[in-house]
């Protein structure tokens, strides 16, 4: 294949921990492929690169390579012929349906959450035709929705009495259903290309539903959209409207199904079956959240600072915009960096003043980024279960304090990333003393409730081998590390660990929290956010070889792949 751009960039040395706000950049080199599909990647330093192509997501090549000093390595990468889908959308009648707005989705996990991602759309041509032929995966479940939206006039009116309504086209999916539960999937084998993929339009009854919006049990003026709830955090509403002053509101138009009603403030489910739903009501109370972080036992001791000449000038320039003038021997100089580190500085007005000088504030970012490597630090994110709202924030360990005054109410991922000495880790996460087993936090309309980090030390190490039936390298295999809590599909999404082996049939994992994994090796690749292969994963991870990792410790492990699918 030509015209290929292929890139090598180098992977982040394992343990190496970057201090929020500061880049570090790795090695990095692309090349074009020429006619004969070959390409050269010269001058790199020593050390572990990914080489892959830089085409679609959907059809990229990658292989890991580690690369010693002087050495070449041929890296081959194969990249599969796309799959196309094509078909006509028709209306009941038969006659094509001209500029209809056509969809593909798939289904993705996203920490932990099964997500509908689109391609397209595609519009119809004048005999109802459409194509798609760039971007498909192979072995992937499609659906083909045709977005027909109620008429903007029906939405917002009173309609009439259910029995003088007439039936109107709805949104459909492939062959002609009404909802995604109903739908026939679209698999694509490899450079196949679907053809006759139609579409009859399907007609349904419609149905209006009543509600109000309020916040602190006053009504509340809000916009709205309702959605499919299987396409609930996505792109594609189905209406849209808005409350009155008096946080009424009134939409017409919905087909009997399953939706989710949503604002800015928050959202409800409810369901549409044969008849009209009223008291469809929405809080948008926001909730109050706390943070609050320790350590499991007592807490660490701070390193000694190893400063070089450089960072002893830059603590000199902060001494002097400070005004300490009993700062001067290196011994106080490192004191302060201590105290810099640990943000307890007495000098809150005048660092403030000082950061206005611009040589000031350089010495202080340089120095955030040289000492942050032994300061004990977290950052919290939260991020919308479904999509939208995200929110961190950054806390010393120990720490108690307001994590956001105002949060809205729905379901949140919660990631927390340690900075500082590489061998610490989230031990526990709780909310109210009730422990966060699957990662997402759940807060109600107007509640209040803290949320706590317990930290650990001692992260473990595990390297492993991977060698074919003759005991010789297995190249580009594919490790996975499962924790052994891990019980389901969108677990396994999750909290799965993985990684490939680099020409020399070694991998390893460090910075691993202590406890129950199963290891599992294969020569086959998985896509990681494709329930299609999860899905087969996971059955063969309870056939995988179990090991157990203590605080702090290292252990080497010699495997065989094993097929998966």
């Amino acid at each position: 294949m030509p015209d290929v751009s292929v890139v090598a960039a180098q992977t982040r040395p394992a343990g190496l921990v970057t201090p929020p706000r500061l880049t570090v950049r790795m090695a990095s080199l692309s090349a074009v492929t020429d006619e004969q599909g070959s390409y050269v990647l010269a001058g790199l330093p020593p050390g572990t690169y990914t080489v892959s192509t830089m085409r679609d997501r959907a059809t990229n090549a990658s292989k890991l390579v580690k690369l010693d000093s002087g050495e070449e390595v041929t890296v081959d990468l194969a990249i599969p012929a796309d799959p196309t889908i094509s078909g006509r959308v028709l209306h009941q009648n038969k006659e094509p349906a001209i500029d209809a707005l056509v969809w593909l989705l798939k289904a993705e996990y996203q920490s932990g959450v099964l997500q509908q991602r689109f391609i397209g759309p595609k519009v119809t041509e004048e005999d109802g035709s459409y194509a798609f032929d760039t971007g498909l995966e192979v072995n992937r479940r499609y659906s083909v929705l045709v977005d027909m939206s109620a008429p903007e006039e029906m939405v917002a009116a009173r309609a009439p009495d259910i029995k003088d309504r007439e039936p109107i086209e709805v949104p459909t999916y492939y062959p002609s259903a009404t909802g995604m539960e109903s739908a026939a999937p679209v698999v694509l084998q490899p450079g196949e290309r679907r053809e006759r993929v139609d579409i009859r339009i399907a007609t349904a009854s419609y149905y209006c539903i009543d509600g109000m919006i309020q916040a602190s049990g006053k009504p509340s003026s809000s916009l709205l959209t309702i959605q499919e709830r299987a396409l609930a955090g996505s792109r594609l509403v189905r209406v849209g409207g808005s409350s009155g002053e008096d946080g009424k509101f009134h939409i017409c138009g919905l087909s009997p199904g399953l939706y989710r009603l949503s604002t800015e403030g928050g959202s409800t489910d409810f369901a549409v079956s044969d008849s009209d739903v009223e008291h469809v009501d929405l809080s948008v109370d926001t909730a109050s959240l706390r943070l609050r972080v320790d350590w499991d036992g007592d807490t660490p001791s701070q390193p000694d600072p190893d400063l070089d000449p450089n960072a002893y000038a830059m603590l000199r320039k902060v001494a002097v915009a400070l005004g300490l003038s009993d700062v001067s021997t290196d011994a106080d100089l490192k004191q302060l960096a201590t105290r810099i580190s640990k943000g307890d500085i007495l000098y809150a007005d005048r660092l403030n003043a000082a950061l206005k000088d611009e040589d000031t504030a350089a010495a202080l970012r340089y120095l955030a980024g040289r000492l942050a490597n032994w300061t004990s630090s977290v950052n919290v994110t939260l991020a919308g279960a479904s999509g939208g709202l995200t929110q961190s924030t950054s806390a010393r360990i120990p720490f108690e304090g307001p994590f956001q005054s105002s949060i809205p109410a729905g379901d949140y991922n919660v990631a927390v990333r340690p900075f500082g000495p590489g061998d610490s880790y989230a031990k526990e996460v709780t909310y109210n003393d009730l422990k966060i087993a699957d990662g997402v936090l759940r807060l109600a309309p107007g509640s209040s409730g803290t949320l706590r980090i317990l930290m650990g030390r001692g992260t473990a190490t595990l390297a492993v081998t991977v060698s074919d039936a003759e005991g010789k390298p297995a190249p580009d295999a594919t490790v996975i590390l499962m924790p052994d809590s891990v019980t389901s599909v969108a677990l396994l999404s999750k909290f799965a660990m993985h990684g490939q082996t680099d020409q020399n049939g070694n991998f390893t994992s460090r910075l691993l929290m202590p406890g129950k994994y199963r290891v599992l090796a294969s020569a086959q690749s998985m896509r990681w956010d494709a329930p299609e292969d999860l899905e087969k994963v996971l059955p063969v991870m309870y056939q995988a070889k179990e090991v157990e990792l203590g605080p702090g410790s290292t252990l080497a492990i010699t495997l065989q792949p094993a097929p998966i699918f």
